[in-house]
């Protein structure tokens, strides 16, 4: 499955959803997309990023992560719905202590 993301732009979060294999070639692909719209959440809109329908992550798309927290910082970025495996990376890589994970349906 090709990685892609769609926009679920509301007033007071923006949700990127994404889906497939964020392995470190569909990462750099998407990069300058996601970069935008990061820098384009609005003061007092949250970012979440819905990894309900993502197979596996690279460290590349580890990096986008960070970014984004730097950007917005920890209480405007969150993760949601990360399956086990995806859960198990950003553990490895000790980012559950530093990134905010929800788990909501919506």
């Amino acid at each position: 499955m090709t990685a892609a993301f769609r926009s679920e732009d509301e007033a007071q979060r923006i949700t990127l959803v994404f889906s497939g294999r964020l392995d470190t070639a569909a990462a750099m692909n998407l990069q300058d997309a996601v970069l935008a719209r990061i820098h384009a959440v609005a003061p007092g809109q949250i970012l979440r990023f819905d990894l309900g329908a993502v197979e596996f992550v690279a460290s590349s798309f580890l990096r986008l992560c960070i970014q984004a927290t730097r950007a917005l910082g920890n209480e405007r970025f969150e993760l949601a719905r990360p399956t086990p495996l995806v859960r198990e990376v950003f553990t490895m890589a000790g980012l559950d202590q530093h990134l905010r994970i929800v788990d909501p349906g919506a």
